[in-house]
């Protein structure tokens, strides 16, 4: 996200406070599903600028948000994004590397906060025993973080893409609790069999991969 953009987005933010209790449902349903479009970040920023004085104006009448937007959310929604320059597939790799980027980092530091090598270090460091910085890195933590990457990727966009439908269809709650019920017994299953050491690495080099993860988001953010 560039600086313009950025901008936008506190400005929206700002905004979207205002919002009145009745009309927060609809709004935000729309703002969910244009996150889904395949357009820039700050076109959707512009059309989220635009929405929301429109629904602050219609509030101010004493109007419900369908008076202008009308009764079909989802339609209104599309002919928007389809007056709108489609996102570059330039922009779309850079978004999806800043994303993984982001990810990597995140669980890599969590790998290494709750690694048991972490925990046995802080231990004989605070009892004066022999430091090892060496760290395990399992079978089931790279396949544990590629899972939670992949499926981040797909229930977001599952969830953008369906924002109108999913508050509306019961069964959309059911799937997405199978779904979560078959990850959690994917996860358990990598647990049991997944301890095999892959590699181990000294745990300042771990850090110092975390770190780089993490800067190249703020880079790619940017672009």
């Amino acid at each position: 996200m560039n600086q313009k953009t950025r901008e936008l987005n506190r400005s929206n933010n700002a905004l979207d406070e205002q919002i009145s209790a009745e009309n927060h449902e609809a709004f935000t349903d729309m703002i969910c599903y244009l996150r889904g479009a395949k357009i820039s970040a700050y076109h959707q920023e512009l059309v989220r600028q635009d929405l929301t004085e429109m629904v602050l104006s219609a509030q101010q009448r004493g109007e419900p948000i369908h008076s202008v937007i009308g009764e079909d959310y989802q339609a209104f929604c599309d002919n928007v994004i389809a007056s709108l320059p489609p996102e570059t597939p330039r922009q779309r790799t850079i978004d999806f590397f800043d994303t993984v980027c982001w990810c990597l980092s995140i669980l890599g530091l969590i790998n290494i906060v709750i690694s048991s090598d972490t925990i046995l270090l802080i231990r004989n460091a605070v009892t004066g025993k022999p430091l090892d910085f060496s760290m395990a890195v399992s079978l089931g933590s790279v396949i544990s973080i590629g899972i939670i990457i992949s499926a981040a990727f797909i229930i977001t966009s599952a969830i953008l893409k369906n924002s109108f439908q999913i508050s509306q269809v019961h069964g959309k709650r059911i799937k997405i609790f199978l779904i979560g019920a078959g990850q959690m017994l994917l996860f358990l299953l990598i647990a049991w069999f997944g301890q095999r050491t892959l590699f181990t690495v000294n745990i300042f080099i771990a850090c110092a991969f975390v770190l780089a993860f993490y800067a190249a988001h703020k880079i790619l953010e940017r672009l």
